[in-house]
Order: C-alpha cells, then structure tokens, then sequence
C-alpha cells in the first residue's frame, strides 16, 4: 500500500528555513510512502510556476489548475442591470 497526496502547494513551501529544495522534499515524501502528489494551483500564474519547478521531477507528480472561490468574479452580461 502506498499514499497519495491529493492537495498539496509544492510551490508554497519555504524552503528556507530548512535549506532544503523542493526535490529534497518530495524524495523524503517518496521514502515514506507517498508515492503520488498532485500539487494544485489556484492561478495561471502558480500553474506555470509549478510547471517550471517541477519539469524534471522524477516521481509521479500532477499538477492541476483552478480557480479558488475567494479569487472568483461573477461577470455581469448585457442582460444585466
């Protein structure tokens, strides 16, 4: 049996602290079990950032794109008033 990760922000993650880099991160997630992450992006902009940063990724990695209901807008059409 193995885990997977069905929400995460790898681009979020301040590595600082720890000095680690990401693929530092996801290997250790690896070698505990967690063998899928899907990181989710709530822009175009974090979509491409997460796109970039995980290119070369060597584990099973997705990434999926959508829009977080705190950053929504309704449009008005011209039917509106």
């Amino acid at each position: 049996m193995f885990l997977i990760d069905s929400h995460c922000h790898l681009n979020k993650i301040d590595t600082k602290p720890s000095k680690k880099k990401i693929l530092n991160i996801i290997q250790e997630a690896y070698k505990k079990n967690v063998k899928i992450i899907l990181s989710v992006a709530t822009s175009i902009n974090d979509f491409k950032e997460i796109q970039s940063l995980l290119k070369n990724a060597p584990y099973n990695i997705f990434y999926s794109c959508g829009i977080h209901p705190l950053f929504s807008y309704k449009k008005k059409t011209l039917t509106q008033s």
